[in-house]
């Protein structure tokens, strides 16, 4: 018998609630820290069709991506504000919330500093918000969706916040950090993101060294905003399962002139000899829903995935 729409609603639903639901990014830290949002409180946006910006807003450099990507200032004026809370978490489905730690080009000279207080906000907010926990072992991840409850997992976007100092690692393993990517776009001590127009390499030998540290301590390889050297020498270099956290495996390739102008692979696009690489560490793809325009945009992004490469990494 065929399927009505509200019988398959109504089995995806209760799929979702059983699911361990997992989020592998957000950059809610950045709003959190800025004194924006708390992540106890669900906070009201206005509406992007009705939204005007405030006089003389002069916008942001990230302005032109949003608009590359099917968006528009609202996007780069509020942020991550209104998109995360913990009632919201809850409501949604979200097992764990993995929370980044992203710099801005403006923040890179106080980059340690402005990591500290990314993360001492992240405990406080677990200090104050009881049924919400830091997540620093992968049965915490069972035992809070068995308990109705959520956790975040601390991550890195870029290892910025180390400047030169691996050992700096160490600290913030014990503050939680349990994911890390090498770079976001730009170079680092650690090795070279994609940036159009500049002759870029893979690895530094720190880069190789944070690598294999990180797999010593249990801090899971997030192959994001790399370039293309170093997306195979990290993948050569690690004897723990990697992951992408988020990507578009083809919603992006409209944009891709567009976003060639500003920025480097906004958010990695990657084709099948890329994913097949990460197959062969046993690694992870997680699709973005951003961009997407309808949840059809979301599907259709997961079963490209899955006609390249097999469900388990997926």
């Amino acid at each position: 018998m065929e399927k009505t729409m509200r019988s398959i609603s109504g089995e995806a639903v209760a799929l979702h609630s059983r699911a361990v639901v997992i989020d592998g990014h957000s950059d809610i830290l950045m709003a959190v820290a800025d004194g924006l949002v708390r992540l106890g409180q669900e906070v009201s946006i206005p509406d992007p069709q009705t939204w005007v910006p405030p006089f003389r807003y002069e916008g942001s450099p990230l302005d032109s991506i949003a608009i590359a990507l099917g968006g528009d200032r609202h996007i780069t004026y509020f942020g991550t504000s209104g998109q995360f809370s913990i009632p919201q978490f809850i409501r949604g489905g979200i097992t764990i919330q993995t929370c980044a730690i992203y710099l801005e080009d403006k923040q890179l000279d106080r980059a340690l500093q402005r990591a500290l207080e990314m993360t001492w906000w992240l405990h406080k907010e677990i200090e104050e918000n009881p049924g919400f926990e830091l997540v620093t072992l992968a049965e915490d991840i069972v035992r809070l969706k068995a308990e109705g409850k959520c956790g975040a997992i601390l991550a890195f976007e870029g290892l910025e916040p180390l400047g030169a100092e691996l050992r700096f690692l160490d600290l913030f393993y014990r503050l939680g950090l349990r994911m890390a990517s090498i770079t976001h776009n730009r170079r680092n001590m650690f090795g070279d993101g994609p940036q159009p127009g500049h002759r870029t390499g893979g690895l530094s030998a720190l880069g190789r060294q944070a690598v294999k540290r990180m797999n010593e301590l249990g801090i899971v390889l997030d192959l994001v905003h790399t370039n293309e050297a170093c997306y195979y020498e990290a993948l050569e270099l690690t004897t723990s399962r990697p992951i992408i956290s988020h990507l578009h495996p083809f919603a992006f390739q409209r944009f891709r002139g567009a976003l060639a102008q500003e920025s480097a692979s906004f958010v990695p696009t990657l084709d099948r000899p890329h994913l097949e690489a990460l197959v062969q560490m046993n690694g992870v793809a997680a699709v973005t829903f951003v961009a997407m325009p309808t949840l059809e945009s979301v599907a259709d992004n997961i079963i490209c995935l899955l006609e390249m490469i097999d469900p388990d990494h997926v």
